[in-house]
């Protein structure tokens, strides 16, 4: 049976992917790219997301096997220890592609839960 805290990671998830949502509604990939409140932003909550990926990896790799939970934890990985080498364009590409996927696939999870 899931734990309770497992369905706290993932509400925790929905509320930074809201986040990014509301951070680059409006903006396109170059206007992203020199906005530095909206990267951080960004960046920021990838982190958060990536944290509580970890905290929960064995947990959500039993609710949902096909998400890439490594991947994930590997972009908070990179944004907190390889922040110098963070690749824009990259950011850009997980919030329009990635995220989205991400976002049904806790959705799924949590009315699972």
């Amino acid at each position: 049976m899931p734990s309770r805290e497992l369905e706290l990671r993932v509400r925790d998830m929905l509320a930074e992917i809201a986040v990014v949502e509301e951070a680059v509604t409006g903006l396109s990939a170059e206007t992203f790219a020199h906005n530095p409140q909206a990267l951080r932003a960004v960046l920021y909550s990838l982190a958060v997301i990536g944290e509580a990926v970890a905290s929960a990896i064995n947990e959500l790799e039993e609710a949902d096997s096909a998400t890439p939970w490594h991947q994930i934890r590997g972009m908070r990985n990179a944004v907190i220890h390889e922040y110098f080498r963070v690749d824009v364009e990259t950011v850009w590409q997980t919030v329009q592609l990635d995220l989205p996927l991400l976002k049904t696939a806790l959705k799924r999870i949590l009315e699972e839960l």
